[in-house]
């Protein structure tokens, strides 16, 4: 099969195909009894060209594919996207209160004006780091006058969710002399958020394209789904004359929104909701009409259930440490708002931790009294979450 570009697509040849090509050539050259075995001189030299011309391929392929929204990744993706006025939802920094003591006057160096820089370039940048080696860079420079202890804000070193446990971050990375005890007593003041997956921003992007759409709901929901920063959008109604089981009111919608700016999301809604509905929500926000007046948008942000989990683990000839364990499931599974919290799911990110775990006996449940294998939060408006506190592991 030729290598060819047309109406129907890119179409490259494939590695045998090229091989084949590489050695008709070379007897073309050389007379049908040269050796070109795998094991040869010759044959080993077809084979690095024939590596190569697949190589150039797989590359062209990629660039090719990189015109498909759903196909392209990472920066290539970004610039697709950016077609239909999407950008990707960056990631933020984890931030908490740091206790510094020290024995003596001293200045510490912060971020000050580079405290949002992915890959901040400050000279001695005070630094410190938890047990697990994760480091946190000091926000604000700060200079003690006479020794004591101050709380400073830190920022983790890396953007997305970082999780610390309280007294971990004892361990200085720049040592200054007269630092004599750190110390994170209290809980990180913010969490970060992780940037968005390329999956997920193929999501937003397939949702978003329906706001030209002539389902109602669709253009609502895919309306908030293009607002800044919005992960998570969702739109019910109720067409009925009486309330309906989620509690939304006759003839009205329920807008449930993750993220975004409350005055934007209150914007769409105000554009998109029909003539005399009516809306569902504990989030109120005013939009000013042209005309004059006012339009009241309500609204409903994700709102934390609590999940329990237990589960039997077995680790023949090996070691476990669940405190561990429940850490990382409490970092690593997430829920989504109404979505229901399965317990296969959470068997599945244990046993990919290590090939020799042995998980059996898994359970959810909403109220720790209650034990099945799936769980629905109490309304749609609800995300289940996971505490180390609420994991059982035997």
């Amino acid at each position: 099969m030729p290598d060819t570009f047309d109406s129907t697509g890119l179409t490259t040849k494939t590695r045998t195909e090229i091989i084949a090509e590489l050695e008709a050539g070379y007897k073309l050259i050389y007379g049908n009894d040269i050796n070109i075995d795998p094991n040869s001189p010759d044959g080993q030299v077809i084979n690095i060209q024939a590596q190569t011309a697949v190589d150039l391929r797989e590359v062209l392929d990629l660039i090719n594919s990189g015109f498909d929204p759903d196909q392209a990744l990472g920066v290539v993706l970004d610039q697709r996207v950016a077609l239909n006025r999407i950008t990707r939802n960056g990631g933020t920094f984890t931030t908490g209160p740091v206790s510094i003591t020290t024995d003596r006057a001293l200045n510490l160096i912060g971020l000050d004006t580079q405290s949002a820089e992915i890959n901040p370039t400050v000279e001695n940048l005070y630094t410190v780091k938890d047990d697990a080696g994760t480091e946190f860079y000091l926000v604000d420079s700060y200079s003690f006058v006479a020794a004591g202890t101050e709380s400073l804000t830190f920022r983790a070193a890396d953007i997305g969710k970082v999780e610390t446990e309280l007294n971990t971050i004892t361990t200085p990375v720049t040592v200054i002399a007269g630092v004599a005890g750190i110390n994170n007593p209290a809980a990180s003041t913010t969490i970060g958020v992780n940037e968005e997956s390329d999956a997920d921003l193929k999501i937003r992007r397939k949702a978003s394209t329906a706001i030209a759409s002539t389902g109602y709901l669709d253009s609502i929901e895919a309306a908030l789904l293009n607002v800044d920063t919005v992960v998570t959008a969702m739109v019910f109604e109720n067409i009925t004359d009486t309330t309906d089981s989620n509690g939304i009111p006759p003839h009205s919608i329920w807008c449930i929104i993750e993220g975004g700016a409350d005055a934007d999301i209150a914007e769409v809604i105000y554009a998109k909701k029909s003539s005399g509905s009516g809306m569902k929500g504990s989030e109120v926000v005013n939009v000013d009409r042209p005309s004059g007046g006012t339009f009241q948008a309500k609204f409903d942000r994700p709102i934390d259930q609590d999940l329990y989990i237990k589960f039997v683990l077995a680790f023949p000839g090996g070691i476990l440490d669940n405190d561990e364990i429940k850490r990382l499931i409490v970092s690593n599974v997430i829920w989504g708002v109404g979505g229901d919290a399965v317990g296969s799911q959470v068997t599945a990110y244990v046993q990919g931790l290590n090939e020799g775990y042995q998980v059996s006996s898994m359970e959810v449940s909403d109220d720790d009294s209650v034990w099945v294998e799936v769980v629905s939060p109490t309304s749609p408006v609800y995300r289940f979450v996971n505490d180390v506190a609420r994991i059982t592991i035997t």
